[in-house]
């Protein structure tokens, strides 16, 4: 048996501009906080949880509380919800049909471990004409550091003998 894990944005989603894009804006919008770096690689944690974490903490000193983090989250998703209206998310082509084929086919399970967080992976998918909840899937909600995701599920294929294909950002 072979677990398929699929990251969202830019493998499965034509959606990695208007992320960063609403991302950028919340912080603007809810915090007033201008010049974010949008190079993800330089953050430690490359999950929204982690970056929110480290942006905010280095502009204000201290560690963000619940309802500051459910402030930013819920006006991040309100853009996206935004932006999906005025123009729905596509499919990376192929990935709405390659995920069908292999959830049907019995040699192969479909994950999903992406950095952003679970309302915002399942709104992208939705708007593509995917169901995120069709799989098992690991996201920004579940830690601050995407490894944990792919450790999350080889852990469990290893306890059932399945063999990990991770596949980010892929063109198919």
């Amino acid at each position: 048996m072979h677990l398929v894990m699929f990251d969202i944005d830019g493998t499965l989603t034509e959606t990695m501009k208007v992320d960063e894009e609403c991302f950028v804006r919340s912080f603007k919008d809810v915090f007033g906080f201008a010049d974010i770096d949008t190079d993800w690689s330089h953050y430690p944690r490359t999950t929204d949880s982690g970056i929110f974490h480290d942006v905010f903490t280095s502009r204000i000193g201290r560690t963000p509380t619940a309802q500051e983090v459910s402030r930013f989250r819920r006006h991040f998703i309100q853009l996206l919800a935004a932006a999906s209206s005025q123009s729905p998310f596509a499919p990376v082509a192929g990935a709405d049909r390659l995920l069908s084929r292999l959830a049907q086919g019995g040699s192969h399970r479909v994950s999903l471990a992406t950095g952003g967080w679970r309302d915002s992976a399942r709104l992208k998918m939705a708007t593509a004409g995917m169901c995120f909840d069709d799989h098992p899937a690991a996201s920004a909600d579940d830690a601050l550091d995407r490894g944990v995701h792919y450790e999350t599920f080889q852990t469990e294929s290893s306890r059932t003998l399945w063999r990990v294909v991770c596949l980010h950002r892929v063109c198919w």
